[in-house]
């Protein structure tokens, strides 16, 4: 089912983060880099609005959706009364806050920024809803249309000159319309009703601490844009932004594609056989994670030079190559965290040492930046956090693992370690007979692919040699 659900998933938004590789490579070069810094640096701070205000209700509506699976109505009611009770005085703050700003430039931007913050928040929210329906087909029509208008809208918008708000206002349309399209059915017949005080207390207890850890990781993959900005200037936010989202972002699509299939059946598991059963759930799941997360790092970096010449504008081309290798394992590092040492705070009910973990990063990724950024520039800021996913990884796994019975980690460490090596060795083999940067890129690909996956066979991974055998068998 694993095996099945990621497939799904993968198609659901594995062929946005597609459409998402062409808008970096339409905005780098339809943008000037100052000009694509300053929508970077809008788009963290909606990221971090959005996960200090909203994310807790994706969580608890992602964890207990299952559970309220038999009052359906009044379970959503409760899930939207608290959404509007923070989306409506988050508006006027936000329109406040816009208005008294000095810089008329980004009067406007904050202005979009509001607006995109409610519509990525609502968005999100029906994205959770079908993920805890285990509904891929509906997770992909909503993503697949939301990254074809944005890159569509948007990259008309700066075509015409519309500078930074172009893929902005591209991402409004692209939200809304998503959900025009396919999203609002499934709030027919709901009406906004706050939850009791019991089951408020319960979920907030759940959510909060969640919160707080979402906020403190954003401050490690997101602030360095905010201190780039203050150290150095608007250009250099755009540089690094296009190279640490190519590299960053591409990994993490992967690792969450799985984890999206992955962590529905893992509270299923725990709801209907208890922690046994989850245990081995997350011993699938997890072999699934490490191997994407180093072997997809291995073979990315293999590809880099190919990669960033096809994907990013000429002016942003050599800062991102730079910083890539140091950013893509930061990714791997941030997933395997993310999406299995994590879990067992999850799972375990146990939230609030996240908090602890996600404090260490943050705490570690400032100071490191601070220092290394006047001295090193962006690949400083790429250092840094670097260092702050692994000291945060190491920590979360200690803490977890006296939190709930998790699986052992050598077999999933030595299996992950033994593919990278093979797939992103062939890669970086196969790559190298070329000249032309699209033959080496397809040759790579799919000399590392097949590799990885015979390998993945061979070892086993995730059950999948024994799934087989067993469908096919003889």
């Amino acid at each position: 089912m694993l095996l099945r659900h990621t497939l799904y998933y993968f198609t659901a938004r594995g062929l946005p983060g597609l459409v998402n590789f062409a808008a970096l490579a339409v905005f780098t070069r339809l943008l000037a880099p100052e000009e694509f810094g300053r929508y970077a640096l809008v788009v963290v701070g909606v990221g971090l609005a959005n996960v200090i205000l909203f994310q807790w209700l994706r969580l608890v509506l992602a964890r207990f959706y299952q559970a309220n699976r038999h009052c359906r109505e009044q379970y959503l009611g409760g899930v939207l009364a608290l959404f509007l009770s923070v989306a409506v005085p988050v508006t006027g703050a936000g329109l406040l806050l816009a208005m008294v700003w000095p810089d008329p430039l980004w009067q406007y931007l904050l202005l979009l920024s509001v607006i995109l913050l409610l519509a990525q928040a609502w968005f999100e929210l029906n994205l959770s809803l079908a993920q805890a329906g285990v509904q891929p087909i509906l997770y992909g029509k909503l993503s697949g249309t939301k990254a074809a208008l944005s890159i569509v809208v948007g990259g008309s918008l700066a075509a015409l000159g519309w500078g930074a708000s172009a893929p902005i206002v591209g991402l409004i349309v692209a939200h809304a319309l998503s959900f025009i399209a396919f999203g609002w059915f499934a709030w027919r017949g709901v009406k906004p009703s706050l939850p009791g005080n019991d089951v408020l207390k319960s979920q907030l207890g759940y959510g909060l601490p969640l919160t707080v850890t979402f906020a403190l990781s954003w401050v490690v993959s997101g602030s360095d844009r905010l201190l780039i900005a203050w150290l150095m200037d608007e250009r250099s936010v755009g540089v690094y932004a296009a190279g640490y989202d190519l590299a960053f972002q591409t990994l993490m699509l992967v690792l969450t594609i799985i984890n999206t299939a992955a962590f529905p059946l893992a509270v299923k598991a725990l709801e209907r056989g208890g922690a046994p059963a989850a245990r081995r759930q997350l011993g699938e799941n997890g072999q699934l994670i490490f191997v994407a997360a180093i072997a997809g790092g291995s073979g990315f970096v293999a590809l880099a030079p190919q990669v960033v010449e096809i994907v990013i504008g000429a002016e942003f081309r050599s800062s991102a190559l730079a910083i890539f290798p140091w950013v893509v394992f930061a990714g791997a590092i941030a997933g395997i965290k993310a999406f299995h040492f994590d879990l067992a705070f999850q799972l375990g009910v146990a939230s609030r040492w996240l908090v602890l973990t996600g404090a260490v990063a943050a705490l570690s990724n400032l100071v490191l930046n601070i220092l290394l950024i006047p001295s090193f520039g962006i690949l400083g800021a790429a250092w840094a956090t670097l260092a702050a996913f692994v000291i945060s990884a190491l920590l979360s796994a200690v803490l977890g693992s006296r939190v709930f019975d998790m699986p052992p980690l050598g077999p999933m460490i030595g299996r992950a370690l033994m593919i990278g090596g093979l797939s992103g060795g062939v890669a970086w083999l196969a790559a190298g007979q070329f000249t032309s940067v699209w033959s080496g890129l397809v040759s790579g690909l799919l000399a590392g692919t097949v590799v990885g996956l015979v390998a993945c066979w061979l070892m086993n991974v995730a059950g999948v040699r024994a799934r087989l055998q067993h469908r096919f068998p003889g």
